[in-house]
């Protein structure tokens, strides 16, 4: 009689035991870390839709789905004896942290122009160094791009893609063209700027843009300048002096020489055209 107390006791803890647990079908695409409660139960697939978890204890739970590159997410759940379904929406990309040397308003200024872009026909896809744009506006604009070379392409049902490479210059607003019906790509404006130099003593010879001009008056002065940034070099005597000359769009830039010991040798201004 007591071995048969002690059997039905055992079967009705077994049933109490089994009552107090689920199964979750966690529904997601493959490929995605699952946890319960911080603790990995594996890694989702195709033949469990997802992942199964059996005999999860009865209660409040946190199952959180991770993968690389995206950002985490957890969901909250109360799990009973009956068994439920867990669907995953679609993770989110981890956003893009770009880590720059900390730089004055001006420089910063400095390190973006902007894209003006038009096409033939109007309508038609734009990438920018993989980045798509819809175009269905005459002129596209966008703004913010970093200088430098970035590669462009049109493309649209029925015509063959085109692509080419487009140079943007710091603080300068550049027109660039497809025209897929002749099959190019072609830069229509790349922003136009001026220099002026001035110079301690007046007479030196500047060295500019694969040209060389003697200063004998008491401004230098050179237009129609593309924007971008070009060297210089300024001599006097056999004595040089280098540097890097921005000029921007809309702007004259002017730079004060000077070969005088214990003074900057070069002091630069921006006035507008």
């Amino acid at each position: 009689m007591k071995y048969v107390r002690w059997m039905c006791l055992l079967f009705v803890m077994s049933v109490v035991a089994v009552s107090f647990a689920g199964d979750i079908q966690v529904s997601c695409s493959p490929g995605l870390r699952i946890y319960l409660d911080d603790k990995l139960k594996g890694t989702t697939n195709a033949m469990e839709d997802g992942l199964f978890l059996t005999n999860v204890s009865s209660g409040a739970h946190t199952i959180r789905v991770e993968k690389d590159g995206f950002v985490p997410q957890n969901i909250q759940i109360e799990v009973s004896d009956h068994p439920m379904e867990v669907r995953v929406g679609q993770l989110s990309p981890q956003p893009v942290v770009r880590v720059m040397k900390p730089v004055e308003p001006e420089q910063v200024k400095q390190l973006f122009g902007n894209l003006v872009v038009t096409s033939a026909p109007q309508n038609c896809v734009v990438e920018i160094d993989g980045q798509s744009e819809t175009k269905d506006i005459p002129q596209l604009s966008i703004g913010r791009i970093e200088a430098g070379e970035h590669t462009i392409s049109f493309s649209k049902p029925g015509y063959e893609t085109i692509s080419g490479v487009v140079r943007v210059h710091p603080q300068a607003e550049v027109t660039v063209r497809g025209d897929l019906f002749a099959g190019k790509v072609e830069v229509l404006y790349e922003g136009r700027g001026a220099l002026r130099i001035k110079s301690n003593p007046m007479r030196c010879t500047v060295r500019f843009r694969g040209k060389i001009d003697e200063k004998v008056r008491t401004h230098l002065n050179l237009t129609h300048i593309p924007a971008g940034e070009y060297p210089m070099v300024v001599e006097i005597k056999g004595r040089k002096l280098h540097t890097d000359v921005l000029i921007k769009d809309g702007h004259r830039t002017v730079i004060e020489v000077s070969f005088v010991k214990g003074t900057e040798p070069f002091v630069v201004s921006y006035e507008s055209n």
